[in-house]
């Protein structure tokens, strides 16, 4: 019984008949997600310093716009490893299920201040429609592109290592996303104000970019308020349905499913049974919590039965 009564993420099933599971490898996918969240953090602060000096130089609003998109980056890659290393270090037994939820609690926030940053863009740039100013656009152009360079890094470090599946590290690379997104808009844009000294063209380009960043951050504002209202991420009516095809469950009442975080749901549930023996219960209670897991990804499950001669 003990098996199905997990206070730790579901590892992803391998597709062999047999699977081996070994805890460490939790401990294995957050070192790497925090490895990664460290470079990023380290790598984006230094350029966006250096973004924020070239951009009252060259008195690019663009490059500014773009540096303050950094920030938020900055602000969401500190959350997101402080959320990690919430996860691992800290221990509170009135926290019954660790600090997990916090990486939920996390992506909140960040998908937050994407909206914030996608806002603040939306509003520069239609501000520059109707007041375009004179910018250095060369050293915009070589700023934003090592800003790009920076971005883009990243991003593909993420991509290729860090476990997306987890919403607070999805929050964090979409960050990187929508920055590198922004980097390309102020080069494009850079480069086309040099060719043609017409000012209002990368305003359009930010524009295009604050919409996607406004579609990303709404997914992620939906996913996030889901769990965090604790909605049921699986079906309660297949879940129901299953359990009561076992001939020994009369009636399914009081059950709920909740999310702590990416791969740990928990189910909880009153079930009417016939049987006498606690013998017989504890069996049918692995036997459904068996079920739970195997189709339906529910690591922790807390059985309660009533004797069906008793009312509810």
């Amino acid at each position: 019984m003990y098996d199905y009564l997990s206070h730790q993420p579901l590892l992803k099933t391998c597709k062999h008949e047999h699977t081996h599971h070994h805890n460490h490898n939790h401990a294995d996918v957050r070192a790497m997600d925090k490895k990664i969240l460290i470079i990023s953090l380290t790598m984006t602060a230094s350029m966006m310093f250096v973004q924020f000096v070239y951009a009252l130089l060259s008195n690019s609003l663009a490059l500014l716009s773009d540096t303050l998109h950094m920030f938020s980056d900055v602000f969401a890659l500190a959350l997101s490893l402080l959320a990690l290393i919430a996860v691992q270090k800290w221990q509170n037994e009135q926290k019954t299920f660790g600090y997990f939820r916090l990486e939920v609690l996390v992506a909140f926030v960040n998908a937050l201040s994407i909206i914030v940053s996608a806002i603040f863009i939306i509003y520069e740039s239609i501000y520059k429609l109707f007041y375009p100013e004179e910018i250095d656009a060369k050293t915009m152009i070589i700023v934003a592109f090592l800003g790009l360079l920076v971005n883009a890094f990243n991003a593909f470090l993420m991509f290729k290592n860090a476990n997306l599946d987890n919403l607070n590290i999805k929050s964090a690379f979409y960050h990187m996303m929508s920055d590198l997104l922004g980097s390309v808009v102020v080069v494009v844009g850079g480069v086309a104000v040099y060719l043609s000294g017409i000012f209002y063209i990368d305003s359009l380009l930010a524009l295009i970019l604050a919409f996607l960043l406004l579609r990303w951050a709404v997914i992620l504002l939906k996913q996030s308020t889901n769990i965090l209202l604790e909605s049921s991420p699986v079906d309660i009516n297949a879940v129901r349905a299953m359990i009561l095809e076992d001939e020994r469950v009369e009636e399914v009442f009081d059950l709920h499913i909740t999310q702590i975080t990416n791969e740990m749901l928990v189910a909880t549930m009153h079930i009417k049974t016939p049987l006498v023996s606690l013998d017989e219960f504890e069996l049918l209670s692995q036997d459904l919590a068996k079920n739970l897991l195997e189709n339906f990804r529910i690591g922790h499950s807390t059985i309660q039965a009533l004797r069906s001669k008793n009312e509810i």
